[in-house]
């Protein structure tokens, strides 16, 4: 709205009117010298009688008559080196609110104790669920050791030797091919699904009475667990076919 009204163009214009009626000026911004040379340039060259085309940038700064999720997500957005965990996140069979939340924990954006005391000194930033250490993205997930019983109960059979309770290794083991095929997925989801219980776990007993045990957190994620591997299974394919004996056969 600011660009038209230094243009002095009205919002609806057309650009048939803009090119006839426009009336060029001074500007110091570089965008609105930009457009004001274009103006001139498309004036200068005149205009067809033929229908408008929409065009699509799309890759190279190349325009097409067609649309491009792909390419018009990459024109729009200042792309970056892809990260090393992002296998661990964003993957097939994933429900997107549990990434979502992990995606969160890992850029250390929940609003743990250890940021609250950032924001107020006085803020009470003990962990709610072990009550033995200031509570930190790293500490719940897994050092706590309320929340530690839940991780090893869920993973200890699926990693085996290589099974580890610390935030940092855990990433690499869910980015890697430390574990393989339905394993890996099994692991991945189950660590999704465990970073949102436990966050919400931690919630309700801040601002609730209700605490629940470990035991019931684990018979909660183990059956969620198991309800999207049978919504996985029925979609068909092979991808997913021997999860639920993978998965029954880490049980305790």
């Amino acid at each position: 709205m600011h660009g038209c009204i230094m243009l002095g163009i009205n919002l609806n214009a057309t650009v048939e009117f803009v090119i006839h009626h426009y009336r060029s000026r001074r500007y110091r911004a570089e965008c609105l010298i930009t457009i004001d040379k274009e103006i001139l340039r498309l004036r200068a060259q005149g205009l067809t009688e033929e229908d408008d085309v929409v065009l699509w940038k799309g890759k190279g700064d190349v325009f097409r008559p067609y649309f491009d999720t792909h390419q018009t997500w990459n024109a729009i957005r200042v792309q970056k080196p892809k990260v090393q965990w992002y296998k661990g996140l964003w993957f097939s069979g994933s429900t997107p609110k549990y990434s979502v939340m992990s995606w969160i924990a890992v850029h250390n954006r929940l609003a743990t104790g250890d940021r609250m005391l950032q924001w107020n000194s006085q803020a009470n930033a003990q962990c709610i669920l072990c009550s033995s250490a200031v509570e930190s993205r790293d500490h719940l997930f897994f050092s706590c050791a309320f929340t530690e019983i839940i991780w090893r109960n869920l993973t200890r059979k699926l990693l085996g030797q290589n099974y580890s309770h610390l935030w940092s290794q855990v990433l690499v083991l869910l980015s890697t091919n430390t574990v393989s095929g339905v394993q890996r997925f099994l692991l991945r989801y189950v660590f999704q699904l465990s970073v949102h219980t436990i966050w919400l776990e931690r919630n309700g007993r801040r601002h609730s009475t209700v605490q629940r045990p470990p035991s019931l957190l684990i018979k909660f994620i183990d059956k969620q667990t198991r309800n999207r591997i049978s919504s996985l299974q029925g979609r068909g394919g092979t991808s997913f076919k021997n999860a639920r004996m993978v998965w029954f056969s880490s049980r305790d």
